[in-house]
């Protein structure tokens, strides 16, 4: 591996301390327990296992099985990030806790929250969802992906290829990598801010219901 994949790599396992750094805030000792809190501790103790298998995965020469699991980490993000959009954060928790598919329940807006919607919203303030969700769905099921993952241009002129039959990377350029461990980066980031706007919401429900009252107004 080169320098900038372990030092991104680095950072990506530095979340670890920031999301038990939260969870301590979240449940501190004095603080009711909430049901939005139940979903945030079931969104982190996933993150942290998608994070640590995702670079354990770039660290083994194994970029295929490491980069599908960026889905599922937006996924996270998606879905807790619906929260935020109906009426009743912590009904919508107790739902999801009872069971009920995201898909089948509504924001405050009457539309389901499916994944289109979710991240239709959510790239009104983060751009790169878009595209982060369309490439990455590209390594959940079987795709063009995988193929040009597997083999490579060996000469143009009489048009032959290589193909590799193993589990590690060949045809796997650093670009390629450092760009699936940044999705990892950022995509954690919006988890924390998230998790950080509860977290403040919970400490202060007065200036909350202040600031209701001024946007209202």
């Amino acid at each position: 591996m080169t320098k900038q994949i372990i030092v991104r790599l680095d950072h990506l396992e530095s979340f670890e301390e920031a999301f038990k750094d939260l969870s301590k805030q979240m449940t501190e000792p004095g603080q009711d327990l909430f049901p939005l809190d139940m979903l945030a501790i079931g969104v982190i103790n996933r993150s942290l296992s998608l994070l640590t298998g995702f670079a354990t995965l770039i660290r083994d020469n194994n970029y295929i099985a490491a980069a599908h699991l960026t889905r599922p980490h937006l996924d996270n993000f998606l879905r807790f990030y619906a929260s935020w959009l109906v009426d009743k954060p912590h009904d919508f928790a107790m739902d999801v806790m009872n069971g009920v598919r995201i898909d089948k329940l509504k924001d405050r807006d009457g539309k389901l929250l499916r994944d289109s919607h979710l991240v239709e919203v959510a790239s009104k303030e983060y751009p790169w969802i878009q595209n982060v969700y369309k490439e990455t769905s590209g390594f959940i099921h079987l795709s063009k992906k995988h193929i040009f993952t597997s083999t490579a241009i060996k000469e143009k002129k009489e048009r032959t290829v290589e193909i590799r039959i193993g589990k590690k990377d060949k045809y796997i350029t650093e670009e390629s990598k450092v760009e699936a461990i940044e999705c990892m980066i950022e995509i954690t980031n919006c988890i924390i801010k998230l998790l950080e706007g509860w977290i403040w919401t919970k400490r202060n429900p007065d200036k909350l219901d202040e600031l209701k009252r001024m946007q209202s107004g």
